[in-house]
């Protein structure tokens, strides 16, 4: 039980973490032309893959306990899209 809690209060922690990087994102404002915020676009579009590929896999984990996932995650293939849209 208590490795449970465990694993639970860390997906907390990043909820919020991540939250609070969504928030200093302000929907794409910080971006330049080129590269956002100076940093690789490479880079946050495989970090972003990443978090993808993970919610799924914990949405996945969890549905096998008979626990009801709320919500359907958007395939990675829409940060391409969603990339392709800020380019425009």
């Amino acid at each position: 039980m208590a490795l449970g809690m465990e694993i639970i209060g860390q997906i907390e922690r990043d909820h919020r973490r991540l939250g609070r990087l969504l928030q200093a994102i302000d929907n794409g404002r910080w971006w330049s032309a080129d590269e956002p915020g100076g940093s690789s676009l490479e880079g946050l579009r495989a970090a972003a893959a990443r978090i993808n590929e993970s919610t799924t896999l914990i949405a996945r984990l969890v549905s096998q306990t008979g626990t009801d996932v709320i919500g359907e995650q958007e395939p990675a293939a829409s940060l391409t899209t969603a990339k392709a849209t800020a380019d425009l």
